[in-house]
């Protein structure tokens, strides 16, 4: 691996840790309404989403495959964050 693309995969990694850390200080800051959670967790895994896309068609084998686990993947916590706060809807 080039120096160059090590740094692009650190960028990457860094950029989406930062934009992950935002996203949960958000979601902690505004724990008692639960629709601007909805919004901050649907703009923070959206932007997961791209970045995954981004990445592996930048530096790896991108396939239809690897789209559906990154949706599906959001979806799954997109979920799992509905179910634990059905009661505050």
């Amino acid at each position: 691996m080039k120096e160059k693309d090590l740094f692009h995969h650190h960028t990457f990694y860094f950029v989406e840790l930062i934009v992950l850390l935002i996203g949960f200080f958000l979601m902690v800051l505004f724990a008692s309404d639960v629709t601007l959670q909805f919004i901050i967790l649907t703009v923070v895994l959206l932007f997961y989403i791209v970045m995954g896309f981004l990445h592996h068609k930048q530096n790896h084998y991108f396939n239809a495959k690897i789209m559906i686990e990154y949706v599906l993947i959001s979806g799954i916590i997109l979920a799992a964050f509905l179910f634990l706060n059905i009661s505050r809807l």
